[in-house]
Parts: structure tokens; C-alpha cells; sequence
């Protein structure tokens, strides 16, 4: 059974394609998901063709790593793409298609050309996952000019399929707000294997990381306005994360809060290790990835109700889950996960067993490979 996937994928993490390397936006969790897919290619009878496009190559490529096969499609404007609706970005893709022949097309995200491209793939059996969901982000938040043309674009998209996955119950409930008649399954998005390796010693005085854009939509101005509280003074907030407010919040940020920058996974994995808890303040996430990976090392959290992944605490108790912005909730939250260091590793202790193998990429490309499957 031959599947297609249509992903913003990091490519440069296959042998020999380092070249291609970038720092803008990527999916993080494809990484580990595609060598688990070796492994279910033989148990489940698949064979696996990734399609993706980049800026970082000028010509077409094809590679092969991990029993799979990579078409790597070169990529222009991406302002002039999202303004022509990539019709001809998804002549290219619908080319590739052609040639492999796929019994099944997996769609990864409206946020770029790919959910549209399987959309329009003429591909019967298609499937759909949702990444972010931007007509929330835009009803909470506004957005740019292209942001509400890109927003435009995704009901019509997620209309054109019948079979879906959403990373967390809050994720698949603004899937089906999209797509009513969508059957939707939840996936889990697998975590990196460096940070089942990590080792969480926290820190003798209170820290805690935040970890994400330095934006609006995760709560940002609200970790500012917390960390000036005279009862939260003794904890340490360190922002590992770049974005649009960080001059302007840097310069009234108080003397406990530290501006990591962005920190590649070495960096990030350090700073969770010493850290009391994760702090997701956010507004609007279907996730984020950041609390599957504090989860895996062991932290507790502290979040909101905008955070699809709080599930993973609403359902442990490894934290607190708040209402986004009720500054209130949250400096109570901070107290009591950073009272002491006792309180701190008692709550991060609360289904971590589980959390680690429900956030294994082993269990995210077997529950996929299942999927999969259903279409024969």
C-alpha cells in the first residue's frame, strides 16, 4: 500500500541533505516520526513517498533514507504562492502524484500548500491533519494581510476531506468546527528521543521556562506583567524564544525574567532540565509541542485552557490549566507548583509513565500506520 505525505518537512535531518538546512518554521515532530515509519513499513505492508518543498534548492530532488522515499520540490515566493491560492506549487505536487500513484494522500496542515495540494491531489482516499488552526487564531487575534488570505483558504480546504487526525481533544474539536462530517481520530504527535533521554534535576531556587515565538498569541505580555509581581519575584522566568514583541518586552521586563533567544534542542533540553515547571500562558495552540516535550523529561505544567495539550494535564493533574489571560489563576498556579522543590517533582511525577509512551514516535507512526490501513 503506497502513501503519500505532503509535510513542511525538515529535511535536512536525512543523511546527506544537511545542505538544506534552515531556521524558519518547521515541524518538529516529523523528525522522529519519519524513522519510526521504517519500522511499520514491513509490519503494516506500506511504502512511504514524502513530498515537501524548499527554498534552500534550486532544482527538483529525489532521496531515499529510512526505506522512504523524499521528493524535494524548489520553492520561490512564498507571499507570491499564497496570493496566487499555489495553484502552480500544487500542479507541481499533483505532477509527483501522478507519477507515484498513492492509494492514500496524508495532508499535513493548512498553514502552507499542502493541505490544499491534497485537497485537489484527485486522490480518492485522503486524509487531513490539523496543525494549526488558524480561523481560531484569527477570530482570538487578528492577523496580516496574507494571514487572513492563508485564513481563507482552510474551511474550504478541510471540506474536501472525509477522514481527519488532531493532535489533542481540544485540537479535534476545532477540526470538526471546520469539517462537521470529518470522522476524526486522535494522534498524538511523538516527541524527539533526546528528550526521553533527558535527566530533570531541578534547579535549588524556583525557574521556570517558557519555550515558543515571543508573540501575542502565547501569552507573552502576560508572563511580562506576572514576573513584576512582588510575590513572584523569587522565581526565575527564562524565555527561550524569539519573536515581533521581544525588544519592546525586553526593555520593561523585570530583573527575574532572562531572554534566552532562540536555543537549539541541546540548549532547550538543558534549560528543561533545571527548570520547576514549563510555563504556556497561551491563548491559541493545538498544542504546542513544548508541553509533549517537558512532559517526556518530566516537568510539570502550567497552562491554559487555550492549549490543546492540556489535556495532558486535565488528565494527570501534573499542573494547572488556567483560563487564558486570568493573570489571577496563574500567579496561583506559580506559587503552588514553585512552594517547594518537593511540591514541584510531586507534581511532575503525576502520568509520566503513560505520558512517555503515549509520546513515543514509535506509538505516533503505528497509530498512523493504522490509519493507513483503514482506507483498503
Amino acid at each position: 500500500m503506497r502513501v503519500a505525505i505532503l509535510a513542511n518537512l525538515p529535511v535536512w535531518t536525512l543523511p546527506g541533505l544537511d545542505h538544506l538546512r534552515h531556521k524558519r518554521h518547521y515541524a518538529t515532530w516529523l523528525e522522529p516520526l519519519i524513522p519510526d515509519f521504517k519500522e511499520v513499513t514491513e509490519e503494516y505492508g506500506l511504502e512511504f513517498h514524502w513530498i515537501t518543498m524548499c527554498k534552500e534548492t534550486a532544482t527538483d530532488l529525489s532521496h531515499e533514507a529510512h526505506g522512504q522515499a523524499f521528493h524535494i520540490l524548489s520553492r520561490g515566493s512564498m507571499a507570491v504562492q499564497m496570493s496566487t491560492a499555489y495553484v502552480s506549487e500544487i500542479r507541481r505536487i499533483r505532477r509527483v502524484l501522478t507519477t507515484i500513484r498513492p492509494d492514500v494522500v496524508h495532508a499535513w496542515g493548512s498553514e502552507d500548500v499542502y493541505g490544499m495540494a491534497g485537497a485537489f491531489s484527485g486522490i480518492e482516499n485522503r486524509l487531513f491533519t490539523l496543525q494549526g488552526c488558524l480561523t481560531e487564531y484569527l477570530r482570538l487575534l487578528g492577523g496580516s494581510f496574507l494571514f487572513r488570505l492563508q485564513t481563507l483558504y482552510e474551511k474550504p480546504t478541510v471540506n474536501r476531506y472525509r477522514k481527519g487526525t488532531a493532535e489533542s481533544p481540544g485540537a479535534a474539536t476545532l477540526l470538526q468546527q471546520l469539517n462537521p462530517e470529518l470522522d476524526i481520530q486522535l494522534v498524538d504527535y511523538g516527541v524527539n528521543p533526546a528528550f526521553f533521554d533527558a535527566t530533570w534535576s531541578p534547579a535549588e531556587s524556583p525557574e521556570v521556562l517558557f519555550l515558543g515565538s515571543v508573540s501575542k498569541r502565547k501569552g507573552i505580555i502576560d508572563l511580562i506583567e506576572l514576573a513584576q509581581r512582588p510575590d513572584l519575584a523569587h522565581i526565575q522566568f527564562k524565555i527561550a524564544g524569539d519573536g515581533e514583541l521581544r525588544r519592546e518586552l525586553e526593555a520593561i521586563a523585570s530583573p527575574n525574567v532572562t531572554w534566552l533567544g532562540k536555543c537549539a534542542r541541546p540548549e532547550v533540553i538543558r534549560h528543561l532540565e533545571s527548570s520547576w515547571a514549563l510555563f504556556t500562558p497561551t491563548y491559541a495552540d493545538t498544542g504546542p509541542t513544548v508541553i509533549k516535550e517537558a512532559r517526556v523529561v518530566g516537568l510539570p505544567i502550567i497552562t491554559t485552557t487555550g492549549a490543546g495539550a492540556c489535556s495532558y494535564v486535565t488528565t494527570t493533574g501534573c499542573g494547572h490549566v488556567t483560563e487564558p489571560g486570568d493573570l489571577e489563576a496563574l500567579a496561583g498556579a506559580l506559587l503552588d507548583v514553585c512552594g517547594s522543590r518537593a511540591r514541584a517533582m510531586e507534581l511532575g511525577a503525576m502520568g509520566l509513565v503513560e505520558q512517555r509512551i503515549t509520546l513515543h514516535p514509535k506509538t505516533t507512526a503505528k497509530k498512523f500506520a493504522a490509519i493507513y490501513r483503514e482506507f483498503r
